[in-house]
């Protein structure tokens, strides 16, 4: 039975269609929330014999090729017992000056439409109409055609005709891969401990749809435990795309390292790593305009053609490959990415372009259901990241800048800019009058948006009107933008933020609640695979990501001997903020105490900068014979490799490398062997207390565990994140230490995993000599 090709009329028109340039000056384009609203307003305007948002899916064969293609139309008229397909199209251009060649992919889309209708209706002509809508002066232009239902049926097919091509290719690809990932074997002797049964599961949860939460402790293989799976699950149709999202540019590296050892055992599969704009883009500026970028002049006019060399040439698209391509073709890195993600069968990629509302890769989620697969890594960093996603801010002082660049240009823009900052003065009114920095409301900022709104609307008119340089001035824009974007999101999960503090006012839409967008994101895979070392309380993140009762549960052991690692956990002293100088001496104690017993590298993670700073300058002022560097603030990619470099094998002295946890050193570096022989970590990595915190707290209460959802879980998973830097291989032999009075706690030690046990606990400074010289003694005799 020949595989269905699904498409969305959108991106077949698209794909099919596109000519011309990259280019991110501004056009007078009609944003979402316009659109949205504009659209509803012309359907509303019909009554009861308008259908609005009509579903239309068509399957058909088409020379031996079985496609599937849907899409939904804005709507459907019925006028005199004659149908009308409606498309609707939001601008802020003079409806004078749109003719019906403005733009032949609204026709093109529409025609697709119209088509269907015929086909499942048994019509021999149809009308089509294109209804603009001004969204600035609310006035309508509609352009209405009568179309025979033979000229459709011959669009309709030239475009499938066009596509088949493609088709066809991916047809043999699917072919020659399909055989090799039969021919696959796992690409290890053996398995790990829990590694087959963690794969079962895998399997098992893309065959019958379902989600699988595992907990898979450091050296069980997570990467190749949930890929090899996968793609034996693709190569028996149980699935057609894989995303392996990350959150860390090193864990999309191990994916990438994964799928090329599949490779050298001959397995064919074309992989794609998505690499940040910025990152990979060739020119001095990220400014993606022809007149300035080669890369962006023409893309679209040269694009399908080099895809189809490509396709042909090429089955690695990793960020090398990328830019080599790139060259060659002199298209942009960044787009072709994107492009190259439609043939590749894994995408590796940030969590962003699947969950964030803004960017996600919208050409794979048109259609209403999906067959694809999210591989989730370390996705106990989800949630946080989703809260940054599906939160906004803007302030006072960005508004009282532009308002001085404009000056007296646009005399209403000017005018609506003072009515924000007006609205902003009230507020720090009312915070002066409480004597507070922030002030909490539940619902949204109704009046602030509607001002915000004309911002839009006459920022619109001044840049159609202006050639406008100034960055600020367009950043602010798109700040604006992703305000009200956001706004309409605003539920029971949301809060609102007011705070004056010494830059000014401003206010913050935060997402203290992301469950309800995580979980309408996965529902649109037909599996996701949810991993980590440290899902821990795993009931927290089955809430988090809508855990179903029938869906997969699965917990590691780690692998590693527990003879290797000595875990001590000093818990009589306190870290507590108004503890720490007090004991910050003792603790100086506790790391000297702990890297005397062999000399070696070792790291002590802080939960903040202060506090590490505090205990740094007491270790080089008391014991200024041992080694240690400190982790600087926004380091650079090179700071960090030169940070890392230190922590050498052969090191003749002792080195101690301090470093913030939640920090780039405390999760997802590997220092094996003997570049890392100890972890001590001091404090259980509370986030700093603040309004953020306080209101996750507030709002995720309804269990009583709402200082568990804000401080103590996100703590935890910070420190077992770090702990797990010590053990990396089954040859490593380390020292853990754990330095705060809380570990005693029942709240936190039900936290520990089972590789924490047995441990040593320990009242004196003096005792960790003694623990560590008798725990390498053991180690090497």
């Amino acid at each position: 039975m020949n595989k269905v090709i699904k498409l969305s009329i959108r991106n077949l028109v698209e794909f099919i269609m596109r000519q011309g340039s990259i280019d991110n000056r501004y056009v007078g384009s009609v944003k979402a929330i316009e659109g949205i609203r504009g659209h509803q307003k012309v359907q509303k305007s019909y009554g009861d014999n308008y259908s609005a948002e009509v579903s239309l899916k068509h399957n058909f064969n088409y020379e031996n090729l079985e496609f599937q293609v849907e899409g939904r139309v804005d709507g459907i008229l019925t006028e005199n017992e004659k149908i009308i397909i409606d498309e609707i199209k939001t601008t802020t251009k003079d409806l004078l000056l749109i003719d019906e060649e403005y733009n032949p992919l609204h026709w093109a889309q529409a025609k697709c439409y119209g088509y269907i209708y015929c086909v499942q209706n048994g019509l021999e002509n149809i009308d089509i109409q294109i209804t603009y809508y001004n969204i600035d002066n609310k006035s309508t232009r509609i352009l209405r055609k009568n179309f025979e239902f033979k000229e459709l049926e011959e669009f309709f097919f030239w475009l499938i005709k066009e596509y088949k091509d493609w088709a066809e290719i991916e047809g043999l690809w699917i072919e020659k891969r399909n055989k090799s990932i039969k021919e696959l074997t796992f690409p290890f002797e053996n398995y790990r401990p829990g590694q087959r049964e963690f794969a079962v599961r895998v399997y098992k949860s893309i065959v019958d749809g379902k989600k699988c939460f595992a907990q898979a402790p450091t050296g069980t293989g997570k990467t190749i435990s949930t890929l090899f799976p996968t793609i034996k699950a693709m190569g028996e149709g149980q699935t057609s795309k894989i995303f392996y999202l990350t959150a860390k540019t090193i864990t999309r590296e191990v994916a990438q390292s994964s799928v090329a050892l599949m490779k050298k055992q001959g397995l064919e599969i074309k992989s794609v790593t998505i690499t940040a704009k910025d990152k990979i883009c060739k020119m001095e500026e990220t400014n993606c305009n022809p007149e300035y970028c080669p890369y962006a002049k023409g893309y679209y006019d040269r694009i399908n053609s080099a895809l189809k060399e490509v396709a042909s040439k090429y089955n690695d698209y990793s960020r090398t490959s990328i830019e080599k391509i790139s060259e060659e073709y002199k298209l942009c890195p960044f787009e072709l990415s994107l492009d190259l993600t439609l043939f590749s069968d894994v995408i590796i990629c940030d969590y962003n372009y699947v969950f964030d509302p803004r960017v996600y890769l919208k050409r794979f989620f048109e259609v209403k259901t999906t067959d694809y697969t999210f591989l989730i890594d370390e996705s106990h960093n989800l949630v946080d990241r989703a809260r940054e996603m599906y939160s906004s801010s803007i302030n006072e002082e960005s508004f009282t800048k532009i308002r001085k660049v404009l000056g007296k240009k646009d005399k209403r823009l000017t005018k609506t800019i003072k009515e924000i900052e007006n609205y902003f003065k009230d507020k720090i009114k009312i915070l002066k009058s409480l004597d507070e920095i922030n002030l909490v409301e539940e619902d949204s900022p109704i009046e602030l948006c509607g001002i915000l709104s004309m911002f839009i609307k006459f920022m619109d008119e001044y840049l159609s009107n202006n050639k406008e340089e100034n960055q600020e001035v367009m950043d602010l824009y798109f700040d604006v933008y992703k305000f009200l974007s956001i706004s309409e999101l605003y539920d029971e999960n949301y809060t609102t933020v007011f705070t004056n503090d010494f830059s000014g006012g401003s206010v913050k839409l935060y997402c203290a609640n992301p469950s309800k967008e995580i979980k309408a994101k996965m529902q649109k895979a037909k599996s996701s695979i949810i991993f980590s070392a440290t899902l821990i309380p795993m009931d927290y993140f089955k809430m988090m990501y809508g855990a179903l009762e029938d869906d997969y549960l699965i917990n590691l052991k780690s692998p590693f001997e527990v003879y290797n690692r000595l875990l001590l956990i000093g818990d009589n002293i306190a870290t507590t903020y108004n503890k720490r100088e007090e004991t910050s001496e003792e603790i100086v104690k506790y790391i000297v105490n702990c890297v005397q017993g062999k000399k070696g590298n070792y790291m002590v993670f802080f939960p903040s900068y202060k506090y590490m700073e505090l205990v740094y300058e007491k270790l080089k002022d008391n014991n200024p014979e041992i080694n240690a560097t400190i982790q600087e603030s926004n380091m650079s990619e090179e700071a960090k490799e030169e940070f890392l470099s230190m922590f050498d094998e052969e090191n003749e002295d002792t080195h101690v490398g301090f470093c913030v946890l939640g920090g780039h050193f405390s999760e997802g570096i590997d220092l094996t062997n003997d570049k890392l022989i100890g972890v001590i970590i001091v404090g259980v990595g509370m986030p700093q207390i603040g309004i953020d915190r306080d209101i996750i707290k507030n709002n995720m209460n309804e269990d009583n565990k709402g200082f568990d959802y804000a401080y103590v879980y996100p703590g935890m998973i910070k420190v077992l994140q770090a702990a797990g830097r010590c053990i990396r291989t089954d040859e490593d032999k380390g020292v853990i230490m754990l330095l705060d009075s809380r570990y005693s706690q029942k709240r936190y030690a039900s936290l520990f995993p089972h590789e924490w046990y047995p441990n040593y606990r320990i009242r004196r400074s003096e005792d960790v000599l003694a623990l560590c010289n008798e725990f390498w003694d053991k180690q090497n005799s």
